[in-house]
């Protein structure tokens, strides 16, 4: 039996998807290229996801233990939990190296990522900005993708300006500089998924091309006796966690707050300190299963492009009290989401939608359809419909 098949197809990828982040560290861009690389691959494609290996020494920095012995049980394990998640079935898998520096707390790529894709018809990267931060990586004409899309999700600048680093500003604006270059000397089609990020010289249009786990469109409705309320994240203080102490305490409101991060052993003192009604929990990657506790979402954030903890709130059917700021503009259309402007504001808010019934949330679980999302990825990819190969 042959498989017939063209040229093209023997040699290319219909689509390469890089990411700068991967499962089991559990942010923004794991999730969501695993999402796509899945998706795509779903709907017929021929897709490939590269992720950063680490050495053992890089995973105890990031996951206080080694977890994996080789890539291939990376693989194996993420193949696990893609099926736990609910995504569709793993694709080809292709690893490059990275190391993990505490003090930028990210992953660093070792090697020049965008020359060791193989040859596609569309590379898509999350983060691509971050993806340079290797000093070598040369530019578009050096990548074997005839068309290229990148995904940018991360803040950077907020994160610099609240740091203790020398000449923060400063910093920041270098670094914004730097990462629109890196952009617009590799990238065809720039995206982010909300009005908060912007780099210099660069048109980054706003697209829907996220969703979220199908758990949490499954979940019931809230029960007329719950009044729980939660914060789901990570441990670090520019994701708001002072204002979620100030908030619990001013309120008199308990919560859970469920997450983990470099941060974690400081906001647990301040917790303490401040005597705040708040209960620190494990990371939960399967959160739909425990959010039937809870009717109530507080997120004080105002560092994320989009938060896909706040639209896992929204379509599970739960309130979410949040900040009003760019990176939430997205959620103004859902009458879930509840926006302040200060913290007398988030309090007054919290303790009435603790007491109401949410809306029932068809518009959200509509939007934020994964499949629906790679679909339109797809579509901006420049991907027509897969090509067909037949098996005699």
């Amino acid at each position: 039996m042959k498989k017939l098949t063209t040229a093209t197809t023997q040699t290319r990828y219909d689509a390469v998807v890089l990411t700068s982040a991967a499962l089991p560290w559990m942010t923004g861009p794991s999730f969501i290229s695993l999402w796509h690389a899945c998706g795509l691959a779903a709907l017929g494609y021929k897709v490939v996801y590269m992720l950063p290996w680490l050495d053992g020494a890089s995973q105890e920095r990031l996951w206080g233990a080694r977890r994996f012995a080789d890539f291939d049980e990376q693989v194996e394990w993420l193949r696990a939990e893609a099926g736990d998640l609910g995504c569709p079935d793993l694709p080809e898998c292709r690893p490059y190296r990275g190391t993990y520096m505490a003090r930028l707390k990210s992953i660093v790529p070792m090697q020049d990522v965008y020359r060791a894709a193989p040859s596609a018809r569309s590379l898509i990267a999350s983060e691509p900005e971050h993806l340079c931060w290797y000093p070598f990586t040369r530019g578009r004409k050096h990548i074997r993708a005839d068309r290229t899309l990148g995904l940018s999700m991360t803040d950077y600048e907020t994160y610099i300006r609240s740091s203790d680093i020398p000449a923060p500003r400063r910093v920041a604006q270098l670094v914004s500089y730097l990462h629109g270059r890196a952009v617009r000397l590799r990238i065809d089609l720039p995206l982010s998924l909300s009005p908060a990020l912007a780099f210099p010289g660069v048109n980054m249009p706003v697209e829907r091309i996220t969703g979220v786990s199908r758990g949490y469109a499954h979940v019931p409705p809230v029960a007329p006796d719950i009044r729980g309320v939660y914060f789901l994240g990570s441990f670090l203080w520019e994701k708001g966690l002072s204002d979620l102490v100030q908030i619990a305490k001013r309120a008199e409101q308990p919560m859970d707050v469920i997450g983990g991060g470099p941060d974690e052993a400081a906001f647990r003192n301040l917790v303490q300190q401040e005597n705040a009604p708040l209960t620190v929990k494990a990371p939960n990657a399967r959160f739909w299963k425990d959010i039937g506790r809870y009717r109530v979402m507080l997120n004080p954030s105002k560092s994320e492009v989009l938060c896909t903890a706040t639209a896992d709130a929204l379509v599970a059917g739960r309130h979410v009290v949040l900040p009003n700021c760019p990176g939430n503009v997205p959620f103004s259309a859902y009458p879930n989401a509840h926006f302040y402007k200060d913290l007398d504001g988030a309090i007054t808010a919290l303790r009435q939608f603790v007491a109401s019934d949410p809306v029932p949330p068809e518009a959200a679980r509509r939007d934020f359809d994964w499949m629906q999302a790679c679909r339109k990825l797809a579509e901006l990819s420049g991907l027509a419909n897969p090509r067909t190969v037949r098996v005699h």
